[in-house]
């Protein structure tokens, strides 16, 4: 284990001076997940930020498109200018994904649940939709826990 520790000691000395913060913000993570899980709405304004940034690029580059109030922790703009990224948090103690979408114009969000059901007999995902006007559809599916057992 102690040879371990040496080794990343080593790993760290090595790294450019511009990459310590990033190895800074992964060790402190790997210390204490816990302390360091985003919710849903630290995720919603990192995507904010995100996304805005990637809109305004794709504008720049192409010439065409819209800067919008939406954001993004990993996504694309295609070449149409439709948007998506997404950014992984928690809700209520679940694992959650947050989904930013710009389709055709028209920006929205879902928020993406999983969970096993108390007798652990189902999977139940619930995808709450959000449109740009506030208007909200929850969408639920249910299936059976596969065992793995097929």
């Amino acid at each position: 284990m102690n040879n371990l520790r040496e080794q990343l000691h080593q790993i760290v000395d090595s790294l450019p001076i511009q990459s310590l913060e990033h190895a800074k913000a992964a060790l402190e993570y790997c210390a204490n997940p816990e302390k360091h899980r985003m919710n849903i709405e630290e995720a919603k304004w990192r995507l904010l930020e995100k996304s805005q940034r990637d809109l305004r690029e794709h504008s720049e580059r192409t010439g065409q498109g819209f800067i919008s109030a939406i954001g993004s922790g990993g996504g694309r703009t295609g070449a149409d200018g439709n948007h998506h990224s997404s950014m992984i948090a928690f809700e209520d103690g679940k694992d959650a994904t947050v989904h930013f979408y710009v389709y055709r114009g028209t920006p929205f969000e879902v928020i993406e649940t999983i969970e096993v059901s108390d007798d652990g007999q189902r999977l139940i995902r619930r995808e709450r939709i959000t449109a740009a006007d506030g208007t909200e559809q929850t969408l639920s599916a249910v299936l059976p826990v596969s065992r793995g057992d097929r």
